[in-house]
């Protein structure tokens, strides 16, 4: 029961047996206080379990100790390496720079120049844009700094990316090493994760709304710069072309929500010319619905077409239609009139003026029948108190079945 057990092993089952330990206690004393206490009297077993828990529990935290020390002591060792590899390339600097003392100057000026053109730089240029469609304005701007400044093409990406800040940690993530030093790889990777699609830039040039600290040159300038980039999306480089351009999206505008959906899905990263996207229409219209009528894109989504309709709706039929008979009597069954149908009544849209026609009626269909069993055993119809036009009636409670049926065991 004690083997393998320490003094502190003892002491702290007496601590758990709620007896009292002194400072003067031995290890005999300890086994005499837990073998005379009065759980061990009454469960010894649950005595040596708790003896043997205490040693295990204290084998344990020894040896996570003895684990946490030994990766303590080989982090040091990896530091010292650390710092002997560094002291070694300081030895190593320094001997350079004693043969060449202009390297130092020079490393320094490099430095201090890199710091100002990025400075001068972002003074000429825009700044980083937030919105997406503003990103090749900025490119417009940054390079017509680079051309003032005279920078070297060696020199632009990292100007670039500096320019970015945090926005350049997501393009870093997958640029290739022989890509970052390429400013115009870099720039195209830059728009290809924040440019917009074609049709979204082009939405923003249509909704483009003057800043209120925006002259209006600028804003010329910037939808200029829009509709310039919205072009080039497009690869649209002769009068021709954009002349086609323009009556194709003029032609995607007066198109249902299905169709545009179906087309921009068709057109992907091109767009269709005129005669090629009235063909795709049509083609489109007529396997949906077998004919080429469609609801135009110019009357809304949400808009009801019969909201104007009058509520006694009489269409007129042409009389030169042979198969149309006009029957011969026509008895309205709302006022019994026999001049015209019900649907074309007057009453048939008009509130009722008075209530009167409203009774207190208890309507049951019901069947007698001769039985042995108890009435409590049979499901008793449910009546209860309602309003209907502020008119107290009693009404029947639906027991939710379709079809009377007889059990011939209650019978």
């Amino acid at each position: 029961m004690y083997k393998n057990a320490l003094k502190e092993d003892l002491i702290r089952v007496v601590e758990d047996l709620d007896g009292t330990v002194e400072s003067t206690d031995t290890i005999a004393k300890l086994k005499t206080k837990i073998e005379n206490s009065s759980t061990f009297e009454s469960d010894p077993d649950f005595v040596k379990t708790l003896i043997q828990n205490c040693i295990d529990e204290r084998v344990s935290r020894n040896e996570r100790e003895a684990t946490l020390e030994k990766q303590k002591i080989e982090l040091a060792k990896l530091q010292l390496a650390k710092l002997e590899k560094e002291f070694e390339l300081q030895t190593a600097k320094n001997e350079a720079l004693s043969l060449n003392p202009a390297a130092k100057v020079e490393e320094k000026q490099f430095e201090t120049n890199i710091e100002n053109m990025i400075k001068s730089i972002k003074t000429l240029s825009l700044p980083v844009p937030t919105r997406s469609e503003n990103f090749n304005l900025f490119f417009q701007s940054l390079e017509r700094a680079f051309l003032t400044k005279k920078i070297n093409d060696e020199y632009k990406s990292e100007i670039l990316i500096n320019l970015l800040g945090e926005r350049a940690h997501n393009v870093l993530l997958y640029i290739k090493k022989e890509e970052l030093n390429d400013y115009e790889k870099l720039k195209s990777i830059v728009l290809r994760e924040f440019q917009l699609t074609p049709r979204e830039c082009l939405n923003s040039f249509k909704n483009a709304v003057k800043s209120s600290g925006e002259t209006y040159i600028q804003f010329a300038a910037r939808l200029t710069a829009n509709f310039q980039y919205y072009c080039s999306l497009r690869k649209v480089n002769s009068f021709e072309s954009l002349c086609d351009l323009i009556i194709s999206d003029k032609l995607f505008e007066t198109l249902n929500k299905e169709t545009a959906t179906h087309i921009g899905i068709r057109e992907a990263e091109d767009w269709f010319r005129p005669i090629d996207l009235a063909k795709e229409c049509d083609i489109y219209i007529s396997s949906r619905s077998g004919s080429r009528k469609e609801t135009l894109i110019a009357c809304g989504y949400t808009e009801d077409p019969f909201k104007n309709r009058p509520q006694n709706y009489n269409p007129k039929i042409k009389e030169n239609y042979p198969q149309y008979l006009e029957r011969q009597n026509k008895n309205c069954y709302i006022c019994g009139d026999s001049s015209h149908y019900a649907r074309d009544c007057e009453k048939r849209f008009k509130l009722k003026e008075s209530n009167s026609h409203i009774h207190n009626r208890k309507n049951a269909n019901t069947l007698k029948v001769e039985s042995e069993k108890q009435n409590d055993e049979f499901a008793q119809l449910q009546y209860v108190n309602i309003f209907v036009e502020n008119q107290p009636v009693t009404a029947l409670i639906d027991s939710g079945c379709q079809i009377p049926v007889l059990n011939s065991s209650l019978i």
